[in-house]
């Protein structure tokens, strides 16, 4: 299996929710949920090609579900992609579904922020079965990263999101993305100490 120890290009498709009259320069404007948009792919350095699609919780999108049939069609649920590309395996497929969302709420008079991307990881067989980690622990260290990159581009002001389609970031930011975003990226209970210890290995 490949080590990926590149940086991230991510593609970003903006999907514009609203009227087209809004000031995008509004607080309210920030709020975003986005899905992985397309198949993952690595380049000969190492870099990784993934894309998201973003959208503001306004309009016509107010959920994942809105979303994904915006970019998928009419009564697509699913919003898998194939990372299988990433990671030097042949003749099988390893799929992951992320649903990032950066939203402010509040509850009982409380406001507060939620940045998250819970990402749940569907693996072969083969690879759930191995009772070597390395594959596993790639897999996550993987989704981990991109994952961060994603969380990152939600800080980003909201006119550069819409008109910026590709951002290039090195490994060594992408890096600092995980040190900062690793707790929001949840890939459930079955998969918790694997991105534990790819994150402590990104810190060595």
């Amino acid at each position: 299996m490949e080590k990926n120890t590149g940086g991230v290009s991510f593609g970003i498709r903006f999907i514009d929710s609203g009227s087209g009259s809004e000031d995008y320069s509004t607080a309210e404007s920030q709020r975003l949920i986005g899905i992985y948009d397309g198949n993952w792919s690595l380049e000969e350095d190492g870099t990784v090609n993934a894309s998201m699609a973003f959208a503001r919780r306004v309009g016509n999108v107010r959920s994942h579900g809105n979303l994904i049939e915006k970019v998928r069609g009419i009564g697509e649920r699913e919003a898998r992609v194939s990372i299988s590309g990433c990671l030097g395996i042949e003749g099988e497929r390893v799929e992951l579904d992320g649903r990032l969302l950066d939203d402010p709420m509040s509850c009982g008079g409380t406001s507060f922020l939620i940045k998250s991307i819970p990402t749940k990881l569907v693996v072969p067989d083969s690879i759930e079965n191995n009772p070597d980690y390395n594959q596993k622990l790639e897999i996550v260290r993987l989704a981990l990263r991109v994952g961060a990159v994603a969380l990152h581009c939600t800080g980003l002001p909201l006119d550069e999101l819409r008109k910026s389609p590709v951002k290039h970031f090195s490994s060594d930011k992408v890096d600092k993305f995980v040190s900062r975003f690793h707790g929001n990226v949840d890939f459930g209970s079955e998969w918790r100490k694997y991105k534990e210890i790819a994150k402590d290995l990104m810190a060595i």
